[in-house]
């Protein structure tokens, strides 16, 4: 309780503190005439080699225009949604999801494939997946006119020039709110027949909706958060600082269970080892990758984040499994190990650096460009940082054992990029009610004391869960078969159309609440062969 109280007046502090280079921001430009003057015109979508039907919804686009600055409404830029629309009975079709998606920098279609086949087209429910503007079929932020995402200083060059320092930092959390005002305005005016719009937000994507729900407060009839950005706490200069007890809480659960933990010497744990390895490599003396796997560049920062990769989300409930055993055949490394970890490490590393699509500018998925601008304008500083010299972030990055990669990208920038000013609604927090929450209890990206932090100061308008070892965006474990997070956020976004045993969050207490680490189940067994070529992690002979 003591540090709960302590963590509130720092907070109430760094506000009072930030309040005078916060911007009041213009908000008299009316959306809502707006989107009753531009209806939405519903045509095929011009993302190329993508369906135009996919797992029983048919799939098109509506794009608008909307002003760059809503302060000057003297230019505009195009934002898009793509929907989703279920081919079941039209009197079925009453209930609208808008999903946001992550980032910040992620377009709308990188969540195309996976989910229609997390929420079946049977449900009858039409989805929509707005591209955040500068991502997608929005208008792009992009570092040359082909979209490359090269960011270096000559593509802060590119981006003043082609939008000028103002136009640029209209690039941000605050204007995304107000387009999607206007999308779900407009996308209203054009279906006067639905009963029911609800908005479900994933990883930043949980931030997005925060600042939307400040400003606008009645627009949806529910909402949902997975994977929660702290208004207040979520700094990404500190990422690594969460990260390190999320890393060693993973191990930690193959130290303490005995068919795991037999493995690793009493006084090398597997995040004392893997700590021992990545200090090796630095020092070109980690004997298994100097003499056997030379032919994959190994370093400590691609080792970080790639073990950082197989266990960050919750779509790799079970890619993470095999993690204890990469440590052990590192550091024992006999001809086996040598054998197995070339295969883990030639599937791995192509898995890690997908080849980018040829058909849609490199920023269609994923905005770098959009991400550099929101992260170095508004989400890099944490409690009263200013600036956080290369040493501090070097120091906080070597004291985990996984890792984002780049740990100076932001860094190198951050004094050159023309940073927008921080407006009104910046470390606010919705009273938006009812709001439901969740997030992973091993969630390495949006770290889950913060969630349990948002969580206690936003009771009584908002519920939360904790999912047990899940990671980030809980929803995903749908996919390998435990759909009580999934359930639980679709019977709270659209309550009469799910069974009501759906809302009862008992079902949490049926998930996993240890992990196989060594393939006594069939799932892992499964990704052991994937990754390992062999049915157990450990081998059945160590």
């Amino acid at each position: 309780m003591y540090r709960l109280v302590i963590l509130h007046l720092l907070i109430c502090l760094f506000i009072k503190q930030n309040n005078a280079r916060i911007i009041p921001q213009d908000t008299s430009f009316n959306k809502g005439a707006y989107a009753s003057a531009h209806q939405c015109n519903w045509l095929p979508c011009n993302a190329v080699g993508y369906p135009s039907s996919i797992f029983g919804y048919s799939v098109d686009c509506c794009t608008l225009q909307v002003p760059l600055n809503y302060a000057q409404q003297n230019q505009t830029i195009n934002i898009s949604m793509t929907r989703l629309t279920p081919n079941v009975s039209a009197t079925v079709i009453k209930n609208t999801l808008f999903l946001l998606n992550g980032g910040p920098g992620d377009s709308g279609w990188s969540l195309f494939y996976t989910t229609p086949q997390l929420i079946p087209s049977s449900y009858g429910i039409t989805i929509i997946l707005p591209d955040h503007r500068g991502t997608g079929l929005s208008t792009l932020l992009s570092c040359d006119d082909n979209g490359s995402q090269n960011v270096t200083a000559s593509c802060i060059t590119y981006l003043t020039s082609k939008f000028g320092v103002t136009g640029l930092n209209q690039f941000s959390i605050t204007s995304a709110a107000h387009d999607l005002s206007i999308q779900i305005q407009s996308y209203k005016a054009s279906s006067p027949s639905l009963s029911r719009i609800s908005i479900y937000g994933v990883s930043y994507g949980t931030f997005w909706l925060e600042r939307f729900l400040l400003i606008y407060p009645n627009l949806v009839q529910s909402a949902a958060m997975d994977g929660l950005y702290h208004p207040l706490l979520s700094s990404d200069s500190r990422t690594n600082i969460g990260v390190a007890p999320i890393s060693y809480e993973f191990l930690k659960y193959c130290e303490q269970q005995v068919e795991c933990g037999q493995y690793f010497p009493v006084d090398q744990p597997p995040f004392i080892m893997l700590k021992n390895i990545l200090q090796q490599m630095d020092l070109n003396n980690q004997m298994c990758v100097s003499n056997n796997l030379t032919e994959f560049n190994l370093t400590s920062e691609i080792l970080r984040y790639l073990l950082y990769t197989s266990m960050v989300t919750a779509d790799t409930y079970f890619v993470r499994t095999i993690i204890p055993a990469v440590i052990f055949r590192l550091n024992r490394c006999n001809a086996d190990d040598v054998s197995i970890l070339k295969y883990f490490f030639r599937v791995s590393l192509a898995n890690l650096n997908p080849v980018p699509d040829p058909n849609n500018p490199p920023g269609f998925l994923f905005s770098k460009a959009l991400q550099m601008n929101i992260i170095l304008s508004e989400t890099y500083l944490a409690l009263n940082e200013s600036y956080v010299n290369n040493s501090v972030i070097l120091r906080w990055y070597n004291a985990t054992v996984f890792a984002p990669q780049k740990p100076l990208q932001y860094n190198s920038l951050y004094l050159q990029w023309p940073k927008y000013p921080l407006d009104q609604y910046r470390f606010q927090i919705s009273t938006y009610s009812p709001l439901l929450m969740l997030n992973g209890g091993l969630d390495a990206a949006t770290i889950t004391y913060q969630s349990a932090n948002l969580a206690s100061i936003t009771t009584p308008n908002r519920t939360f869960y904790e999912i047990p070892l899940a990671g980030h965006v809980t929803s995903t474990i749908a996919a390998v078969g435990y759909t009580c997070p999934l359930q639980l956020i679709l019977s709270w976004l659209f309550p009469l159309v799910f069974p009501a045993n759906w809302k009862d969050p008992s079902c949490i207490r049926n998930l996993p609440t240890s992990i196989d680490f060594v393939g006594e189940t069939e799932a892992v067994q499964q990704i052991s062969m994937a990754l390992f070529n062999i049915s157990q992690p450990f081998g059945p002979n160590n």
